[in-house]
């Protein structure tokens, strides 16, 4: 029963914790090693492959390697790339939830889990529920465990790797069984396929593992030999994948693909003091409770020996592995992005600390002056993205100067309260100066029944089905969220409408860097990306060649323009592109103008808007012969009387793609916001397209279908506008 309790208020807690984590979502990259990664993941989903060809063009090997077949692949683990799998999966399902933004939740969740399993960790070590709980909590909400719940880097998984092992071992040692050795070496298997230097713990979950064969068995060594091997089973099981992804990247299972200047180059005092007290990424700095761990860690030794010292062991290898390393401080980061990994393992201590708090007044002072501080930095890194303050050190100083990681006056702990405004917020509900109230509302009030939940499990009146209630609700507010915050734009716009023109066997090019994260979180077609400056970069068009970017384009099959993002067909055998392929009404006959274009497919967004708003119209063109003259396109919402409620007057392609470039069968198309003009009469209104001459002002015939000449312009339908 007791368990059964426990297991329901650590739900409860990481359900609160991952409520937390959705109210103040980003959903956008922060970092290189992020889209590394993740854009490995995208070619899983997408087609099977592993390669990172969508940033090829930019990203080169700064975060990826070249294998033998001349591909791009991340350098990274695999272990993140699968753990994001299933949210991308899913996301590529619907055109409503952004890829990328859906994929971001994944450490979310990750970082939920570690806290649960912590404070059933911590159960096990007979603490009380209220002391577990409270170190959960300072574990979710007062360290760097917070901050990166929002973003995608390998160590959270890592550190839920780590602590599902120790815990699996922990509960082996109270109910020896082949589950628990199975669940200790899984756990050690995800952080090493999250990250292979995590082998460095393996000799003291190990040695952890002996002590409690010892314990049970004495000296009967034999009877070591069937959990020895049913806990390394899963752990040979993630090296062979390891073995495997090298394999298919790179050639060989020992290639991991990291450059030979990567090395342990520096100083290991520079790399230890910079890992714990330095200014800029301190891990003491951005963690203050971890102070009360340190005191905490001596009651917590003198209670339960073995598993204070596995901690102290995980916590100083990993600091010591990572204090040598040539990038110690792990680039653009918040904090010392490495020990992320650790610090599930550095709050285990914290119980000590909170028990002794119990005692004595003076010492609960201190802690809550510790979780208040701990509290306010979390806080600065997730309102602000920490590249805005990084990027300016940077340009002023240059990339990485030793006085941005040292000095006081550089820590982004001081200096980054200066871009704590509206427009700088790095939420997903208050992206730019927009507030969506919507998704705010729906955060606070998740978080609301979460606090409730865990409430009454702490109070033991909750009912075991509420467990799986909340982790339902949470579900279906993640993706509420998601929708409301769902990718929108030009990009969003263009990439949609790429996939539904698309046929299997065909190849894209992204040639306009700045687009990447907004085409890979909305564009949800399955042909293989090529992220180049040209399309003459990619090797292989198959059955024909997409460019996406924001380049004028020459001459093509098909040309869109939508807003700022040009997108373009290059046929490889054909010539032509095929109508029917357009993703808005085909109409059964061309409504012509002259005798040189006709109007294709058309969508008109409503039938009835609102004076002031903007009505979106696509229009696709074809040409039907050669032309000398650059026409205007114009579009109208005009009345019986002639009246116009809006009016748009563009070349073809905002100028990219004048008429005098068509040939006969190249089909051009646009997406145009129509503004009703705020002040428009209530009434019917006609929406009506033509071509004229901007020189002259002689506009082209428009012709029916027998070829006789019924006007200047072409009818689209009629639409009502509201006051």
């Amino acid at each position: 029963m007791k368990d059964q309790h426990d297991g329901l208020l650590g739900l409860c807690l990481a359900g609160l914790l991952f409520s937390v984590y959705l109210f103040t979502f980003s959903g956008v990259y922060h970092s290189s090693d992020e889209i590394s990664m993740l854009v490995a993941t995208d070619s899983l989903a997408r087609r099977g492959a592993l390669d990172i060809e969508l940033v090829r063009g930019w990203m080169g090997e700064q975060q990826g390697s070249f294998g033998p077949d001349g591909h791009l692949y991340s350098r990274k683990g695999i272990g993140t790339t699968l753990a994001a799998l299933p949210h991308y999966w899913l996301a590529l399902q619907s055109s409503r939830l952004g890829n990328v933004q859906m994929a971001m939740l994944t450490n979310a969740a990750t970082t939920a889990l570690s806290a649960l399993l912590l404070f059933l960790m911590l159960r096990r070590l007979n603490y009380g529920r209220g002391v577990a709980l409270a170190a959960g909590l300072a574990f979710g909400l007062g360290t760097m465990a917070w901050p990166y719940a929002r973003y995608l880097f390998s160590e959270s998984l890592a550190g839920l790797g780590l602590i599902a092992s120790a815990y699996f071992l922990l509960r082996y040692r109270d109910e020896p069984g082949t589950t628990s050795l199975l669940l200790t070496g899984t756990g050690l298997g995800v952080a090493l396929l999250a990250r292979l230097n995590n082998a460095i713990v393996a000799p003291f979950l190990g040695l952890v593992l002996l002590a409690y064969l010892y314990r049970q068995q004495g000296r009967q060594w034999r009877r070591y030999l069937r959990p020895v091997i049913l806990f390394g089973l899963p752990v040979l099981a993630a090296l062979i994948v390891v073995g495997w992804y090298n394999w298919a990247r790179f050639g060989s299972p020992l290639t991991t693909g990291y450059l030979p200047e990567e090395t342990f180059s520096t100083p290991f005092l520079e790399g230890l003091y910079g890992l714990l007290l330095s200014p800029g990424r301190g891990l003491f700095w951005y963690n203050p409770l971890l102070f009360a761990a340190i005191l905490g860690w001596i009651p917590f030794f003198r209670k339960h020996r073995t598993e204070a010292l596995l901690v102290a062991a995980v916590v100083l290898s990993n600091v010591a592995f990572y204090a040598s390393w040539f990038l110690w401080w792990a680039g653009h980061a918040w904090g010392p992005r490495f020990l992320v990994t650790v610090l599930p393992f550095a709050a285990l201590p914290l119980a000590g600390a909170f028990q002794a708090a119990t005692r004595r007044r003076w010492l609960w002072a201190g802690l809550a002056a510790l979780a208040l501080a701990s509290l306010a930095v979390q806080v600065l890194g997730v309102a602000v993205d920490f590249n805005l303050y990084l990027e300016d050190v940077y340009a002023e100083l240059g990339l990485y100067q030793p006085a941005t990681l040292f000095e006081l006056g550089y820590s982004p702990l001081l200096q980054q309260w200066r871009y704590l405004r509206s427009g700088n917020l790095d939420i997903a509900w208050a992206r730019g100066e927009t507030l969506n109230w919507l998704a705010f509302g729906l955060g606070l009030l998740v978080e609301g029944i979460a606090s409730l939940a865990l409430w009454a499990a702490w109070r033991e009146r909750a009912k075991a089905w509420m467990g799986g209630g909340l982790v339902a609700l949470l579900g279906l507010a993640s993706l509420g969220s998601l929708l409301l915050c769902a990718p929108e734009g030009d990009t969003a716009e263009a990439s949609h409408a790429l996939a539904a023109m698309e046929r299997q066997g065909e190849t894209a090019a992204l040639t306009a860097p700045l687009l990447t994260e907004s085409f890979q979180n909305a564009y949800d077609g399955s042909l293989p990306v090529w992220g180049v400056p040209s399309r003459e970069e990619v090797p292989d068009a198959g059955e024909g060649l997409w460019t996406i970017g924001t380049e004028a384009a020459v001459p093509a099959a098909l040309r869109l323009q939508v807003g700022a993002v040009r997108v373009a067909f290059y046929p490889s055998e054909t010539g032509h592109f095929d109508a029917q392929r357009l993703p808005v009404p085909v109409l059964a006959t061309g409504l012509q103008l002259g005798q040189v274009v006709e109007l294709v497919g058309l969508q008109v967004g409503r039938e009835t808007i609102s004076a002031g708003k903007d009505l979106d119209v696509i229009l696709y063109w074809r040409a039907l012969a050669p032309m000398d003259t650059s026409y205007t396109v114009f579009l109208q919402a005009v009345d019986r009387n002639g009246t116009k409620a809006g009016q748009v007057d563009r070349l073809p392609c905002d100028g990219g793609c004048l008429t005098t470039t068509w040939r006969p069968g190249d089909i051009v198309g646009q997406h145009y916001h129509l503004a009703i003009a705020p002040d428009a009469a209530a009434g019917s209104y006609e929406v009506i397209t033509g071509m004229y001459d901007l020189t002259t002002g002689e506009q082209l015939p428009a012709l029916d279908a027998p070829g006789r000449q019924t006007g200047t312009y072409l009818s689209l339908g009629a639409i009502q506008v509201q006051p």
